[in-house]
């Protein structure tokens, strides 16, 4: 089960990619194409690092680590999807 600090940080990371990236907002220019491989790639290193903070016993720091790979991860995936 997801803590609701991990949901949070997983929403905010969400939306300010959108925000950054594809809303228009804050520039004109689309993200380029490959975007959402680094996005998935840098998911997947959060993961990791949640992991081994999981295993080295520093569970305060797992939740946030989690939430920005489940942020960043099920961006890349939206954007890879929808964009």
């Amino acid at each position: 089960m997801l803590s609701p600090r991990a949901i949070a940080v997983a929403v905010a990371v969400f939306a300010v990619l959108w925000l950054a990236l594809d809303s228009g907002l804050l520039t004109s220019e689309p993200a380029p194409p490959g975007t959402s491989v680094s996005l998935g790639m840098l998911g997947a290193v959060f993961g990791g690092g949640a992991f081994v903070m999981q295993q080295g016993g520093q569970t305060q720091r797992v939740p946030m680590l989690v939430g920005m790979a489940l942020g960043t991860g099920g961006y890349a995936l939206v954007r890879a999807f929808l964009f």
